[in-house]
């Protein structure tokens, strides 16, 4: 085995000086592509896990805290859409470039009326507000009625308005806050609470349930587009010739996909996901978006001029018009309908220095990405 002398030593030294200098002068292209997966797979990974963990316990207690964060994703969707990818897509398609955005706004407008028409409605601004899963009351029992003669008449109704409105009188000493656009049987586990007499107040049956079937078409429309957002910045580092332009890429590309990804978990933490699980398979798919990207990229380094000058930009205007439509029919109007129920008067202002907060952060984002 042959010894390192000092003078080789010396030049081993002055190599990785110039490597750190120069990416470019000691890593080739295919292995800054293999750190740019590594660091947008695993870093987006733990940026979209982070809320998973943050908000599990906390997400009852400070609902105004996640209402916050909430807004704030929204801000930074609205910014990612508008500052960050409209820009690129006009680059390419000139005038076209707004048209293509609203056939992505439209396409999930369309999907969205569609899944409400199939009996998978979502209630903006006047549902439950809460992105969990609502409580669901099931009114059972016998109430007390007297009939133009002064007699009782028992009758047993279910689910009515009226009896529905006696939950939330004084006189019963317990006051439910819970709100429940139906009254109605679900799945999950029940509880049931006397109130009262029996003769004058029925009985309550509160039935919790999981996820809500409005809310899954919400979060779909969003991983969909960030998922293809991020398979096409992926594909814009797989396709780069030289180590120091795939360097470049992935500063500009991480600098706010983690802000992304982790606007992501909130939102996937808003909507109640009861498992773990699922929340982890979300973020795991929306990691290897660019993961995918990249790879692809690295398949077909020479792809056509029509492909790249094309394709790409029209799946990325589609996708920027779905993020539109997300944050502005989506994130904001159920955030907005939170406003009745939250103790904080003054939540609305707070929700939307948020916005305004998020928007600016990835603007400035975006503008330093742009003169690199």
């Amino acid at each position: 085995m042959d010894l390192i002398n000092p003078q080789q030593h010396e030049g081993t030294a002055a190599n990785v000086s110039k490597l750190l200098i120069e990416p470019d002068a000691g890593m080739s292209k295919n292995e800054a592509k293999l750190l740019a997966i590594l660091a947008l797979g695993l870093g987006s990974f733990v940026a979209g896990i982070l809320p998973l963990f943050c908000a599990q316990r906390n997400r009852d207690r400070f609902p105004s805290l996640i209402s916050f964060l909430l807004c704030f994703g929204a801000g930074v969707l609205l910014a990612t859409a508008l500052v960050h990818m409209l820009p690129e897509v006009r680059d390419a398609l000139k005038q076209y470039a707004e048209i293509v955005f609203c056939v992505g706004f439209f396409l999930i407008y369309t999907v969205d009326e569609l899944s409400h028409l199939c009996g998978v409605g979502h209630s903006h601004g006047g549902g439950d507000g809460h992105g969990h899963g609502s409580d669901r009351i099931y009114v059972v029992g016998r109430r007390a009625s007297r009939d133009s003669t002064g007699g009782d008449a028992d009758s047993r109704s279910y689910g009515t308005s009226e009896e529905t409105k006696l939950l939330t009188k004084s006189e019963s000493g317990i006051q439910i806050h819970r709100r429940a656009s139906e009254c109605e049987v679900g799945a999950g586990s029940s509880q049931t609470l006397g109130m009262g007499s029996s003769e004058s107040i029925p009985r309550v049956m509160i039935v919790r349930g999981g996820e809500s079937p409005e809310q899954v078409t919400g979060v779909f429309s969003l991983l969909l587009a960030l998922v293809v957002h991020s398979l096409l910045e992926g594909l814009a580092i797989g396709v780069q010739s030289t180590a120091p332009a795939v360097l470049l890429l992935l500063g500009a590309v991480s600098a706010h996909k983690y802000v992304v990804g982790f606007c992501l978990g909130v939102e996937i933490c808003s909507h109640g996901s009861r498992h773990k699980c699922s929340h982890v398979l979300q973020i795991l798919t929306f990691a290897i978006g660019s993961v995918a990207g990249i790879g692809v990229g690295m398949a077909l380094d020479d792809l056509g001029e029509t492909f790249n000058q094309l394709v790409i930009p029209i799946l990325q205007g589609v996708a920027g018009g779905t993020l539109l439509y997300v944050t502005v029919s989506e994130v904001l109007p159920r955030e907005r309908g939170k406003r009745s129920e939250m103790r904080f008067k003054q939540i609305g202002l707070l929700q939307l220095f948020a916005v305004i907060l998020g928007f600016t952060v990835m603007s400035i984002l975006s503008l330093i990405i742009s003169e690199h």
